[in-house]
C-alpha cells in the first residue's frame, strides 16, 4: 500500500518537471562580464532591491531546505523554495527515497571530471546526489532571496531576508559581476576557505561565491 501511495505521489508531481516557466527565476539569464561599470557614487554601496511585505517572516536555517517533489525517474528534485535541480543518472535511485521531511543542503560538487556543479546533501539520511540548477526559486516567493544591497568596497551583501554576508577575498572578481535584485540561493561551502562557511549561488548569473554570515 505504501508503495502504491508513493507511485501515485510521483505521478501527481510529474507536471512540475516538464519545462521551465516564468513562475521561477531564470537560471543564467544574465551573461557574466569581465567587469561591470559602476558609477563612482555607487562604488561604495548599491541599494534598491525587492522588499516583500506581503509575506510573514520565515524562520528557517539560511542554508536548509525541504524536499518539495521528486520526479518519477529521480532525475529532478524540487526544493521548497521552488528551485529545481537536475540529478545525475548515477544518483537518481537515491533521491527516489527522499521524503518531504528531509532536510537538504546545497554544496559544491568536488568530484573530478563531473559535469554537475553542485551536490544536494540529505542531512536526514546522509545520502547525496550530484546536481545542476535547472530552475530558480519561485519569483518573489516567500523563501526566495534577492540581493537588497551591495557594498563592493568592503565586499558585503545584504539579502532580502535581512541576512548579511561577507564575501571571501578569493571570490572578489566574481563578486564584481553581481548586482542588486539578483536571485540568490544559500548553500554550504565544502571547498577552500574555511572562514567562509556558506555558498551563495547567484541564480541570475548561474555562478557562486563563498561567504561568511555575520
Amino acid at each position: 500500500m505504501n508503495r502504491l501511495k508513493s507511485i501515485a505521489f510521483l505521478i501527481l508531481i510529474t507536471p512540475l518537471f516538464l519545462s521551465a516557466d516564468d513562475t521561477h527565476e531564470g537560471v543564467g539569464v544574465r551573461t557574466p562580464t569581465e567587469e561591470i561599470a559602476i558609477a563612482p557614487e555607487q562604488e561604495k554601496e548599491a541599494h534598491c532591491g525587492f522588499i516583500f511585505d506581503r509575506y510573514p517572516p520565515v524562520f528557517l536555517p539560511s542554508n536548509s531546505y525541504l524536499v518539495a517533489a521528486v520526479s518519477p525517474l529521480g532525475d529532478q528534485v524540487q526544493l521548497n523554495d521552488g528551485s529545481t535541480w537536475r540529478i545525475s543518472s548515477y544518483d537518481g535511485y537515491k533521491v527516489l527515497n527522499w521524503k518531504s521531511t528531509d532536510s537538504i543542503t546545497v554544496t559544491q560538487n568536488t568530484r573530478w571530471f563531473s559535469n554537475y556543479v553542485y551536490r544536494l546533501v540529505n542531512q536526514s539520511t546522509g545520502s547525496s546526489a550530484e546536481a545542476t540548477l535547472f530552475q530558480g526559486p519561485f519569483v518573489t516567493g516567500p523563501l526566495t532571496r534577492y540581493i537588497l544591497s551591495i557594498d563592493y568596497s568592503i565586499g558585503t551583501i545584504l539579502l532580502t531576508d535581512n541576512t548579511h554576508w561577507e564575501v571571501s577575498a578569493s571570490d572578489q572578481s566574481i563578486f564584481r559581476e553581481w548586482l542588486v535584485n539578483d536571485a540568490v540561493i544559500v548553500g554550504t561551502n565544502s571547498g577552500w576557505d574555511s572562514s567562509s562557511e556558506s555558498l551563495l549561488i547567484n541564480v541570475t548569473l548561474n555562478n557562486f561565491l563563498r561567504a561568511h554570515q555575520y
